[in-house]
């Protein structure tokens, strides 16, 4: 009889409040990425989640998760998940200590952190979440151009590098004055329907969200219909869930914040990349009027990027193959950002995408001698 093989485990207690923003969703998604991929979760059982907005309540029920009231006894093959190191907790023997971190705009001169992947939304998350992406992949495409989000109180941005990013309201509304591209403002589920339905169409559709709001359990399936998704900037930081979702069933994503990601995304290779709003109604115009060949070259190499760089599976095999005993890996938040917008740099590891001297030979020296 074969031995029976135990999932790996994972430890976590956190002791700072970052990790509890977001109405919840920054702790979700660090413990959920280990879940959905094989590892029991225990959770220290010191966060009152009443005091937690809906994305936090739902921990819990993370599916491998139990909370504990104690540091487990015999930690040697366990991976350590903290943002501030416990007095308990250090001086036991770990597999991995893995520090969560957030700011991603600091230049890291020796350490090489890991910056997590922006998720899906949580409610669109699970472990099934490849096996419906493989489907979704399939959909016959019925659409060129597809937009759908809030926008009220879009009109700003913190961001300035390396240029002012154009907010949303004012890039949807680009698209609605532009007498040229004439999208069409779906205001009602039969309109909605009807736009998808039918034969694929060169049209550009707009979800007046006033009126209208598309349920999570069909808001994948749209967007798989749909040659390209329009990605305006977040009202706190450019990056959303929605460009996330949009590639991830290989949706080309139309969007001005590119560096945003590790590693860029690039104009015509995986994305189409706007900057003023001149700029966004050439770029409109052209994947309007963009060979359907083309459309599907720029297709697969979204989906190869979602798979080489967001895929979440992909993030922890990299956390399990790092020969460092102890790593950190960074989250990107919206209190960060409100924090630090001002220091991002082409110097910040969310630009460069590695230390400052990773290519020195002092780096070097210190890298072999962490990982020893």
């Amino acid at each position: 009889m074969a031995e029976a093989t135990h999932p790996p485990v994972v430890f976590a207690r956190f002791t700072g409040e970052t990790i509890l923003g977001e109405m919840g969703r920054l702790l979700y998604a660090i413990l959920n990425v280990f879940s959905n991929n094989g590892y029991r979760v225990l959770l220290f059982n010191d966060i009152d989640f009443s005091k937690l907005d809906k994305y936090g309540q739902r921990v819990p029920d993370i599916e491998n998760l139990s909370l504990v009231d104690s540091v487990p006894g015999d930690t040697g093959q366990m991976f350590y998940l903290f943002d501030g190191e416990d007095r308990a907790c250090s001086g036991r023997p770990w597999k991995k200590k893995i520090r969560v971190g957030f700011d991603v705009f600091a230049t890291y001169w020796f350490t090489d952190p890991l910056i997590m992947p922006y998720p899906v939304h949580p409610l669109l998350s699970g472990a099934d979440l490849p096996d419906r992406l493989d489907r979704l992949r399939q959909n016959r495409k019925s659409l060129r151009l597809f937009f759908s989000g809030d926008t009220k109180n879009y009109f700003r941005n913190r961001v300035h590098y390396p240029n002012s990013k154009l907010p949303r309201l004012e890039v949807i509304g680009t698209l609605l004055e532009d007498p040229d591209i004439r999208p069409i403002h779906a205001d009602s589920e039969i309109t909605l329907r009807n736009r998808f339905e039918g034969e694929h169409s060169n049209d550009c559709v707009i979800v007046d969200t006033d009126k209208m709001w598309i349920d999570p359990s069909e808001w994948l399936p749209y967007m798989s219909k749909s040659d390209f998704f329009i990605c305006p900037p977040g009202y706190t930081m450019p990056m959303c869930h929605n460009v996330v979702e949009a590639m991830a069933v290989g949706t080309i994503p139309v969007i001005n914040y590119p560096e945003w990601f590790n590693p860029t995304l690039k104009h015509m290779e995986n994305c189409i990349v706007f900057g003023d709003r001149a700029d966004l109604v050439d770029r409109i115009k052209a994947v309007l009027a963009m060979d359907q060949a083309e459309v599907d070259e720029l297709r697969k190499r979204v989906i190869d990027y979602y798979e080489n760089h967001l895929n979440p599976g992909k993030f922890i095999r990299q956390i399990e193959t790092r020969k460092e005993h102890r790593l950190t890996v960074l989250m990107i938040t919206d209190e960060n950002t409100i924090r630090n917008a001002s220091r991002i740099n082409g110097k910040s590891i969310l630009i460069r995408g590695k230390p400052l001297l990773a290519d020195s030979s002092l780096y070097r020296l210190v890298h072999a001698w962490r990982t020893r």
